[in-house]
């Protein structure tokens, strides 16, 4: 699996899981929705369907004036990102 540059930066400004697995802080990250475990493996493009899957979110939308700055990225849950959509 290899990642843009754009989802390899949003990953590692997230927020580490901390939990007891052992390969935790290499592969685990919190959701920048609703704080919940992401697997850096489980990326969309990997394995879309799985509860860990991540994908990029820009926390102000380009339509309303928010950018590709890596301040505006965040990894986020698929369903999250979903969810904040339809809202």
């Amino acid at each position: 699996m290899e990642l843009s540059n754009k989802a390899i930066n949003a990953w590692n400004k997230g927020k580490f899981c901390n939990c007891s697995d052992q390969d935790c802080g290499e592969n685990h990250r919190l959701c920048g929705i609703c704080g919940g475990t992401m697997i850096y493996g489980a990326h969309e493009s990997a394995q879309p369907s799985s509860k860990y899957a991540w994908n990029i979110d820009h926390i102000n939308p380009l339509f309303l004036n928010g950018s590709n700055d890596i301040n505006n990225l965040q990894a986020v849950h698929i369903t999250c990102n979903r969810s904040k959509a339809s809202n």
